[in-house]
């Protein structure tokens, strides 16, 4: 039977775990003053992995919460996969050597396709690189720039580069808590040739019951599983 995996979010503004709606970083909510403790939760009520996105990274085009990074890589029993503003090879290295996982890629791999392909042939299925959609178009440098690729063009060419696992947002749904883009999902997952996580939009138990149903890896949860909309335990 193929495995679904459900993965806890973990967010970090200003060191702290937050959630924001579509991305706003003027939208924020704080769910917990160390990200540690989130981390520590979900890993306690079963999660298999966590995705951690540096926000403040995002923005600024440069990681800014490597330590706290490290501590939840160091104190968790579980994968960890790490995005937010990892734009050189010395950064992504440096996240390795912390013992983090799968390393996301966003901007990055929108603007650099030389980093992107010599990332791919160092590390293989640790790179994962992020589509955050608006629409058919790709956004970049934490949701403030739109690209002019669209969402197709993107993931064709990032697979020829080598890339070999895909996060999909569609960013008018993150946090918004009413339901993923299921057509957009089902629609971008039978675009490629290699696994697709879906982020953005879960709202119940539902949600997840029904992208199980879809040609996809697993489904990315935050703002559900803080505000007690969706218990991971139920979901797992």
């Amino acid at each position: 039977m193929r495995m679904f995996e459900v993965i806890p979010a973990v967010d970090i503004l200003g060191g702290k775990c937050v959630r924001l709606k579509q991305g706003r970083f003027e939208q924020k909510t704080i769910y917990f003053e160390d990200p540690l403790e989130a981390a520590k939760l979900w890993e306690s009520k079963g999660a298999k992995r966590l995705h951690v996105v540096d926000l403040d990274g995002a923005r600024t085009g440069t990681p800014e919460n490597l330590h706290l990074v490290k501590k939840i890589a160091k104190e968790l029993n579980i994968p960890i996969e790490v995005g937010g503003g990892v734009r050189r090879m010395d950064q992504i290295e440096e996240l390795i050597k912390m013992g983090v996982d799968r390393i996301v890629l966003g901007t990055s791999a929108i603007f650099n396709h030389n980093l992107l392909s010599n990332v791919c042939e160092k590390f293989g299925e640790r790179i994962i690189v992020s589509v955050d959609a608006k629409g058919e178009d790709v956004v970049a440098n934490g949701w403030t720039r739109v690209s002019s690729k669209n969402v197709t063009t993107l993931a064709s060419e990032a697979i020829s580069l080598g890339v070999k696992r895909f996060i999909y947002t569609d960013i008018s749904k993150d946090g918004m808590l009413k339901g993923p883009n299921f057509t957009a999902i089902e629609k971008f997952a039978g675009s490629v040739t290699v696994p697709v996580i879906a982020s953005g939009g879960v709202s119940t138990k539902q949600d997840v019951e029904r992208l199980k149903e879809l040609p996809i890896e697993g489904c990315i949860i935050g703002q559900a599983l803080y505000s007690g909309a969706v218990k991971l335990e139920e979901v797992l």
